[in-house]
């Protein structure tokens, strides 16, 4: 799995973190709007690096003896189950924080946590493939960090309706692309 290969993985998984911020900055005021981007984006980031760097290690430590002979199934698993993931929250309506949330701490963690187990499974399939931890945990924070910041600023009050719609749609497609990129694990 090469790095262009890897930084599509990450913006796919970071497309809910788009999805979140952005369903967050529709409802917050412009006051709480441009101080609550960063603090979401600094929680969002510092959920998918933990929870990666986690995933990696229980990967290293647990696991990697005894996937050894299957890594690219665990993979085509792993990157199956979040391409149905992100399908299905196409859907469904995402986590988001409104103006009485903006001070909800346990709030901010909770959804950080379940948005962040996306790349706990990134980090399990990557190391069973081989890849490196520091470059991959780099562009993942980056990433994250980005696309959180783009999506609270691409929310906005003016055509509400459209911008949903469209981050909806992101998530759909980034679901195809994971699945696309699971086929590839058992074809190549």
């Amino acid at each position: 799995m090469g790095i262009i290969a890897v930084i599509i993985t990450f913006v796919c998984i970071c497309v809910d973190n788009l999805v979140s911020a952005n369903m967050s900055a529709l409802k917050l005021t412009k006051e709480n709007k441009s101080i609550f981007s960063v603090k979401i984006a600094l929680f969002f980031t510092a959920a998918n690096v933990i929870l990666f760097t986690l995933g990696y290690l229980v990967s290293i430590f647990f696991f990697h003896n005894w996937v050894y002979f299957a890594h690219n199934w665990v993979a085509f698993a792993f990157f199956l189950l979040l391409g149905i993931k992100l399908m299905l929250e196409s859907i469904e309506k995402s986590p988001s924080f409104g103006d009485a949330d903006a001070g909800d701490l346990w709030k901010l963690i909770k959804v950080s946590t379940i948005i962040g187990l996306n790349g706990f499974l990134v980090g399990y399939a990557l190391e069973t493939v081989n890849r490196g931890f520091f470059p991959d945990v780099l562009f993942l924070l980056v990433i994250t960090f980005v696309m959180t910041i783009l999506g609270a600023h691409l929310g906005g009050s003016s055509a509400q309706e459209y911008r949903r719609l469209l981050s909806k749609r992101l998530e759909l497609v980034a679901g195809i692309i994971l699945i696309i990129m699971a086929i590839r694990f058992i074809i190549i």
